[in-house]
């Protein structure tokens, strides 16, 4: 027969090698042949993976992104505050439109401006209709199918509502007396309550809960309805992850703010709620430096008003006392200058009183403090009134971040370093401003002073008059200056706008989750994949040989056959009038083993495999009896340190093949077990095990016995032991002609065929053919039942194991 000579010219580390890299790109074509040999399982997989999609979506609560837009008043961005009458009187420097809009996203975005909302707009509070398998919340009129609205209305007071350290749980029931049952829990505390009337007041462990009756819904039986009072804080994080405010791009203010929400109602209302409160504390901010110097500007009012009377009596009683006459042309011009004089002195003196207190709140270092608004000055210095304007701004700012940081974090040093360098810049421009003011004042009272000396020649009484006149006029210059100032901070608290005008009222802009084509692409995708993973796994940590293709595949010898599985349990299957399928393949071997040894001379096989319980032994029996039908046959056993013929076959224990080789016994013939079952086969068995066997069948006496042998026998089968444990069969090699090689589905190793593709690379060897044990076509339905095993002692390196 012509041999496989395909590794004849590759070394051993090469063949290796190749053979690695050959095995590596078939095993992978040989795992997709196996993933679609299993279609059924895909289909299966994939219309399971679809229903549970198709009941998640049933069952699923949809979540709905309801979107908003707000426009900023951010002039360096462009922001305007949207109304022409706010705007001229930003013009006129009025109003101060000194914003910015990143920090007021982060106003937003704060905690305590979303819990001030659900605070304010009881959204702590949800109400649930439970179901058999999906609970729906109600929230306005989103659900008709139970309830038009909810039938019942619990209020919490806020402050209670902030103290819970659990839900708070209340199931109210209709009972058949047309009252309603109510039964509570909170954390570990249970309570139960029948009310009869609307509304009532409830006694819990938290406090007292105010329930309110709804005159268009009413209780139905079969829709027990659960309320849930919760933390406002708790709510609010949650809104805080599922609310973002973003600004769209380009140089625009425009402000987009998002929240996803199951109920879409309910998302409307937060977004409005929210704008509203922003828009509130945002003016509440704003007007806090006019209502101070408004608040200043009252109390100066009501000293004047004082004096300014005490200086009309003076000049009434003056007058009545001396019964003086109209005062003259010169001295009517005399008395105009004074007073022109005297208003413009008497505007500085009300600088300076606003000097002083502004240098008071200065040195109090209260970065809390705002100054007078710079509507209330009248000559001081544009740059002293900027960096009032700033500096109050700054104050403003520092408020609004403490709402959502502390004093500690880097930002609000930032600030307080900013309001110290404005506090600063302000000391040292009062002094400025003061010595300018005292030069107007020295310089007006130098004019003054000239028309007093012109008072010289008018008669004493009139320049007394004058004088009286001088004092009213002063204290009337002075309240008309005031009411003015007076007027311009009211009108700049009665025109302030909203920081933030909607542009686009919230609006629901579609559903973000569950998507129904993307659920269904997914879960066809896992269905598809699940099978991969199962059968991937079960090929990864399945470490043994299970299909015959994948023998194929990986071993380039030949296959002389494939032994199915059998469930007889007597040592030989192969009997002359057997027609079983495993006898039939038996046969079958017989006459691949003749076609091979087509020489005269050949006529020893060798069976042997990588380890114990393959089916060696069975193997070397069954085969030798298939010879045995037709032609004289030896069967020897020389698996020598486990024998298992004697004990299969029910031979006595006696001297056998070793005790021939080590010289105990010369006589052949009375070693050989004769005509067993009454056929042509003879054995001979490897008899009591030495101490030194591999050495045994190292000496020429071996080789001059099967010379012998084979002159006596047409056939002769060796029961070698297996080559992974022992190096035996190689010894044995010398004295065969054909070398049979046992692989058993389900029991030998994957790695038991680099050690056969290595064994075939370094040709050692004779002409070896593979066996395949307990395999057939089909996947997965064959397996050895048939118990001949191999324990092996001696530190060979394999241990006491039984056939299965």
């Amino acid at each position: 027969m012509k041999k496989n000579n395909r590794y004849a010219t590759t070394t051993p580390a090469t063949a290796g090698t190749e053979t690695a890299k050959k095995e590596k790109e078939i095993n992978f074509q040989w795992f997709l042949m196996n993933f679609f040999l299993h279609w059924q399982w895909f289909l299966l997989s994939v219309a399971a993976a679809l229903t549970i999609g198709y009941l998640h979506l049933r069952y699923a609560t949809p979540v709905h992104t309801v979107r908003s837009q707000i426009m900023m008043r951010d002039r360096s961005r462009g922001g305007s505050t949207g109304n022409s009458e706010a705007d001229a009187f930003v013009s006129m420097g009025v109003l101060s439109n000194n914003i910015n809009v990143e920090n007021e996203i982060k106003l937003l975005l704060s905690r305590n401006l979303i819990e001030t909302v659900i605070t304010e707009n009881n959204m702590f509070i949800k109400y649930w209709v439970k179901g058999r398998f999906k609970d729906t919340e109600l929230f306005g009129n989103n659900n008709p199918k139970f309830y038009r609205s909810s039938p019942v209305k619990v209020y919490v007071d806020p402050i209670t509502a902030s103290n819970l350290g659990a839900v708070l749980e209340l199931k109210f029931e209709q009972d058949d007396n047309a009252a309603c049952r109510l039964t509570g829990r909170y954390g570990s505390l249970t309570f139960n309550e029948t009310i009869k009337e609307f509304p009532a007041v409830l006694k819990t462990p938290v406090g007292d809960v105010l329930i309110e009756g709804e005159s268009r819904s009413k209780l139905l039986k079969e829709y027990p309805l659960t309320v849930e009072v919760i933390r406002p804080l708790y709510v609010a994080l949650g809104y805080k992850g599922k609310f973002n405010a973003a600004l769209e791009e380009g140089k625009t203010t425009a402000v987009v703010l998002s929240v996803n929400e199951t109920l879409p109602a309910r998302g409307v209302t937060f977004l409005n709620a929210l704008i509203d409160a922003y828009n509130r504390d945002a003016m509440s901010d704003k007007n806090k430096a006019m209502s101070n110097a408004s608040k200043f500007v009252d109390t100066r009012l009501k000293d004047l008003n004082l004096q300014l009377q005490d200086a009309e009596v003076d000049i009434e009683e003056y007058r009545k006392a001396r019964n003086l006459p109209s005062i003259g042309l010169e001295t009517d011009f005399v008395v105009t200058e004074e007073h022109n004089y005297g208003q413009a002195i008497a505007s500085i003196m009300t600088d300076f009183m606003l000097l002083d207190h502004v240098e008071n709140e200065v040195k109090k270092e209260d970065n809390t403090l705002l100054l007078p608004a710079s509507v209330s000055f009248g000559n001081v210095t544009p740059l002293l009134i900027t960096k009032m304007d700033g500096y109050n701004t700054a104050v403003a700012e520092r408020t609004k971040l403490l709402e959502y940081t502390n004093e500690t974090s880097n930002t609000v040093h930032a600030i307080d370093d900013r309001i110290q360098l404005y506090r600063e810049q302000i000391k040292a421009e009062l002094h400025a401003t003061r010595l300018l003011l005292k030069s107007r004042q020295e310089r007006l009272e130098k004019l003054n002073e000239q028309y007093k000396e012109r008072m010289l020649n008018v008669p004493q009484w009139q320049r007394e008059l004058s004088e009286l006149e001088r004092a009213r006029s002063t204290k009337n210059s002075l309240v008309v200056e005031l009411l003015r100032r007076k007027e311009s901070i009211d009108m700049t608290l009665a025109v302030t706008t909203p920081t933030a005008k909607i542009i686009d009222a919230p609006l629901t802009s579609g559903t973000i989750s569950p998507k129904r084509t993307f659920t269904y692409i997914i879960c066809a995708l896992l269905g598809f994949m699940f099978p991969f993973l199962v059968i991937g796994l079960r090929e990864l940590f399945n470490y043994k040989i299970t299909d015959e293709e994948e023998v194929r595949r990986y071993v380039p010898l030949p296959i002389i056959t494939v032994l199915p599985w059998t469930k007889e349990k007597m040592p030989f299957v192969v009997r002359s009038n057997s027609t079983t399928a495993i006898a039939e393949s038996f046969r079958l071997m017989r006459a691949n083993l003749q076609f091979m040894l087509n020489e005269q001379q050949k006529k020893v096989i060798m069976i042997t495999s990588t380890l114990s319980g393959e089916g060696k032994t069975f193997l070397a029996m069954n085969l030798a009896m298939a010879f045995s039908l037709r032609y004289k046959t030896l069967l020897i056993g020389l698996d020598i340190r486990r024998p298992k013929i004697t004990s299969n076959l029910g031979l006595p224990k006696q001297k056998g093949l070793l005790d021939y080789l080590n010289g105990e016994n010369k006589d052949l013939d009375s070693l050989i077990h004769k005509n067993i079952n009454e056929t042509t086969l003879d054995v001979l068995i490897s008899g009591v095990v030495p101490p030194n066997p591999n050495e045994l069948l190292m000496e020429t006496t071996l080789d001059r016995l099967f010379v012998e042998l084979r002159k006596r026998y047409d056939y002769i089968i060796v029961d070698s032991s297996p080559i992974g444990s022992v190096s035996d069969a190689f010894l044995l090699n010398r004295v065969t002609d054909v070398t049979l090689y046992v692989v058993r589905k389900g029991f030998t190793p994957k790695s038991a065929i680099y050690l056969l593709n290595e064994i075939n690379d370094d040709k050692r060897l004779k002409e070896v053919y593979v066996v395949l044990n307990a395999f057939d076509g089909k996947r997965a339905r064959y397996g050895y039942g048939y118990g001949y095993g191999y324990g092996y002692g001696y530190g060979y390196g394999y241990g006491d194991k039984k056939d299965k």
